[in-house]
């Protein structure tokens, strides 16, 4: 396995696509259900193969990735050929960015002291590699909602 198995409710939401998966296998609901029970190891490769079917498909695409801490938000876009990073942060221990009163607390004082913003930038070592260790260790993907607010602040305050 190259990535990590999805979870059971990535599976649930992408029921259709795995059923379309398994019928290029030629495997329709009945021999899907015999064989979770009867060849286990075959079953188990397939959710496998699937996964980073899926897996591979998402870290191809140009995409946004977020992580949040208490006291920092690490926006990322992701583009072909390099990885932009917005870091936000804040000294402010009373301030929780993984709250919607700390992201309010941090649009509200975006101009103050007490937020400190750092601009990054660095090319792959593999893409798909690099993208899926961000999201490994807590990184979800997004719209890029953030990310595009705060690169517009920047731009026009510089």
């Amino acid at each position: 396995m190259e990535y990590k198995r999805l979870s059971k409710e990535q599976f649930e939401a992408l029921h259709k696509e795995f059923a379309t998966f398994l019928a290029a296998y030629s495997i329709d609901k009945k021999e899907w259900n015999q064989l979770k029970v009867k060849h286990a190891d075959q079953a188990e490769s397939l959710l496998n193969k699937f996964s980073d079917l899926v897996w591979n498909d998402v870290l191809t695409k140009n995409l946004f990735v977020e992580h949040h801490n208490p006291n920092h938000l690490f926006l990322f876009e992701c583009l072909e050929e390099k990885m932009n990073l917005i870091l936000v942060k804040t000294e402010q221990n009373s301030i929780d960015f993984t709250t919607q009163d700390g992201i309010k607390w941090m649009e509200v004082n975006m101009h103050s002291d007490s937020v400190s913003i750092f601009r990054s930038q660095k090319k792959y070592n593999n893409r798909k590699q690099d993208i899926f260790d961000l999201i490994m260790k807590g990184g979800r993907l997004s719209e890029g909602t953030f990310y595009k607010s705060i690169y517009s602040f920047l731009s026009k305050t510089s």
